[in-house]
């Protein structure tokens, strides 16, 4: 199975286990990452590499109908191409992979890993049309490779197509009966069709090949609890936790399965696992919430309904992220989110993107400093709007390092950033009061009066009802901003 058709399996859980959130119905079987991983990361056969490619109009080069003679340099000039296409697909380079696939099979029309490593990489650059005709050529050239069919299989099972990847993952298994991740994904196709008599035989073959196989023990229990067989269940699925503690899925299952013998309190204990192990899956804690009411516990339930709108809010903003993972300003309101959330940690994640993101404008900087004002960290406050006015003069990071300034009772620098800002608000006038204290503590009357003058003229709270209109010291020297 080529590495680069991983996202296909930790999608949907496909080497050796059912993906629960890809299913139709709460209670499903699931997979494990891990074993996702493992596979994606297994080396291909040489002579049944996946690969991925195009010609440069688009179009996969087909083979002629006819068999012909393709002289030796041919041949050897092709498999040079096709290795160093599989090089490049090491390197995650897979359009230029494509490249070099197509001009092989120009050179060898007569091989079929070509077409096979071809297809396999249309379907990772999400190229079906092409994926689909490369993956058939290759079969149609090596009618009993299993692998081929395997792999096929997959694609159908990634886009919808169960019914041709079960008729698929049969052929592989009638030409490799041994081939124990067929059987398995058979028989997540089976139970997520309803059929789950056929699918725990499929799960029971696997351990008989694979007995080690705990992604298989734990779609056994899933298959076991749909039948109505709790008992077999809980003994699969506990030996499934007794082998690996972390194994989220099966305490899903057998949280599933307490809940259907009506053992709330033991389901809720279940999901609680499943929550501490993935803390942002909606769905764990809508299962929870159901057994709390069931439990009659309403406050517990509304903590985890409440949850699940703050996930469903978080979700909504990655999914904006996800389409424009430049936008500042999206990564700078997940921050926000959050920080109103006491998540500190993930915030300044965002923040440091946001610092990244704007490097040209210095953005970022002041806003965190924001941040750190609101924190009184007010030395870092400083540092940070520095940073932003050396890269790029800005009003606003003027003001919050004229804040910071002011908070450290620094008036003279707080009063200069003021007047860069162009800004005239309470504390500005505070900050003038301040200046006006002091300046004629020190005798300079003058002066005094003009910072005096100035603060009431910002907020006439601070002075006398009127004030002479014949004195223009008491007009602001900073104005707002146009």
């Amino acid at each position: 199975m080529n590495r680069h058709m991983a996202w296909m399996l930790v999608g949907l859980c496909l080497t050796s286990g059912c993906g629960s959130d890809a299913q139709p119905t709460s209670e499903q079987a699931v997979k494990s990452n891990e074993t996702a991983g493992a596979a994606a990361k297994t080396p291909a056969n040489p002579n049944e590499t996946t690969s991925k490619n195009s010609d440069q109009s688009g179009a996969p080069a087909q083979a002629t109908s006819t068999q012909t003679v393709v002289n030796p340099a041919a041949v050897k000039k092709a498999e040079e191409l096709y290795l160093q296409a599989m090089a490049l697909q090491q390197q995650n380079k897979l359009a230029e992979s494509t490249q070099f696939l197509t001009t092989a099979i120009n050179a060898n029309p007569q091989e079929s890993k070509y077409y096979f490593s071809r297809g396999s990489a249309w379907a990772d650059l999400k190229q079906d049309a092409n994926a689909i005709v490369d993956l058939t050529k290759a079969i149609e050239m090596s009618p009993e490779n299993a692998h081929y069919y395997s792999t096929r299989a997959l694609f159908f099972m990634t886009r919808g197509g169960g019914q041709l990847a079960v008729k698929d993952f049969t052929k592989a298994i009638e030409l490799n009966p041994n081939d124990h991740q067929a059987f398995n994904n058979r028989g997540l196709l089976f139970a997520t069709s309803g059929n789950l008599k056929e699918a725990r035989a499929d799960f029971e073959q696997v351990l008989r090949i694979k007995p080690d196989s705990i992604d298989a023990m734990n779609n056994l229990g899933f298959a076991l609890m749909n039948l109505n067989e709790p008992d077999k269940a809980f003994e699969v699925l506990n030996q499934v936790i007794k082998l690996n503690p972390k194994y989220l899925n099966a305490y899903d299952n057998r949280g599933l399965a307490w809940a259907k013998k009506n053992e709330f309190t033991k389901a809720a204990e279940d999901f609680t696992t499943a929550i501490e192990l993935s803390p942002q899956n909606q769905k764990f804690y809508r299962q929870r919430m159901l057994a709390y009411e069931k439990m009659n516990q309403p406050e517990k339930a509304k903590a985890d309904e409440d949850k699940i709108l703050w996930l469903q809010e978080l979700a909504f903003i990655n999914e904006r992220i996800a389409k424009a993972p430049k936008d500042a300003e999206l990564i700078l309101e997940r921050a926000q989110f959050y920080l109103k959330s006491d998540m500190r940690k993930e915030a300044m994640i965002d923040y440091a993107k946001m610092v990244e993101l704007t490097q040209d404008t210095g953005r970022g900087y002041f806003v965190r400093g924001a941040l750190y004002l609101e924190e009184n960290e007010l030395d870092r406050c400083i540092q940070e709007c520095s940073r932003a006015i050396e890269i790029q003069p800005h009003p606003d990071a003027y003001s919050v390092r004229g804040d910071a300034f002011m908070k450290r009772g620094d008036v003279e620098h707080a009063l200069r950033d003021f007047e860069r800002a162009k800004r005239i608000d309470d504390v500005v006038a505070k900050a003038y009061l301040m200046r006006s204290k002091s300046l004629k503590e020190r005798g300079e009357l003058e002066k005094a009066a003009q910072d005096f003058e100035r603060a009431v003229a910002i907020d006439p709270s601070l002075g006398p009802a009127k004030l002479n209109p014949e004195k223009t010291a008491g007009k602001p020297v900073i104005r707002p901003i146009d």
